[in-house]
């Protein structure tokens, strides 16, 4: 995840989605020190496997550009570049960064990776992309949320795809207020930045390091080709 704003308000629970290389927990109130970045390695070994829910949009698409917006160890970014697209990942964690790195160089696909620590709700593209994904990444609930969602809906270039996770606040039963999304409103966001919605759906997830499954909204909108930049 984009382990910005996000990191001061989640925990060190190692409850992981199926395909995430994020964390995800109750609320950090209670871990005032925790910090995002000593959940990553650094070296690759915690990379991993790409979330084929949140990749499947992107399967219809040409390769292109390709944006991650809190890539974490790089597991969905990997898996765009082994397919063909040129990946920009983004993470405020170092670590995070350095793992992906690390994997980017072990797979040779560092010429395809561009990568840069940086806090989503003040990073801005140099270039739009034909797709962009956010896995279980945003931050809490507030400014920091509202300014990622704009940032993921600006670099976008006119057709693209947007591809967002989050955990699903009506069904999950952890996490403090804000931590966690609905689906109205992430689609009423999105709508409201321009996207079309093309799916919104709440949905059951495997889980990873804990048997069984957990809540998800998803949400997958396009930008549409009379959108003009400006008016984000």
């Amino acid at each position: 995840m984009t382990h910005h704003t996000h990191h001061t308000h989640h925990s060190h629970d190692t409850h992981r989605s199926h395909g995430s290389d994020h964390t995800h927990g109750p609320g950090a109130a209670s871990y005032p020190d925790f910090e995002w970045d000593d959940l990553y390695t650094g070296d690759g070994s915690d990379t991993a496997d790409p979330d084929p829910t949140l990749l499947a949009p992107a399967g219809g698409l040409p390769p292109g550009r390709a944006l991650d917006l809190g890539c974490g160890a790089g597991g969905n970014a990997l898996a765009l570049a082994e397919r063909g697209w040129r990946v920009t990942g983004v993470d405020l964690a170092p670590r995070a960064i350095a793992s992906t790195r690390a994997s980017a160089c072990a797979r040779g696909l560092d010429d395809r990776v561009e990568l840069a620590v940086a806090d989503s709700a003040v990073w801005q593209p140099e270039t739009t992309h034909d797709f962009a994904l956010s896995s279980y990444a945003l931050p809490t609930r507030g400014p920091a949320r509202t300014a990622t969602l704009a940032t993921l809906a600006a670099a976008l270039t006119p057709g693209g795809i947007l591809a967002l996770g989050e955990w699903d606040e009506e069904a999950c039963d952890w996490g403090a207020p804000g931590d966690l999304a609905t689906l109205s409103e992430l689609t009423d966001a999105l709508t409201t930045l321009g996207l079309d919605i093309v799916r919104a759906e709440r949905k059951a997830v495997p889980r990873v390091q804990h048997p069984g499954e957990d809540h998800a909204v998803i949400v997958v909108a396009r930008k549409p080709h009379d959108t003009l930049d400006s008016a984000h």
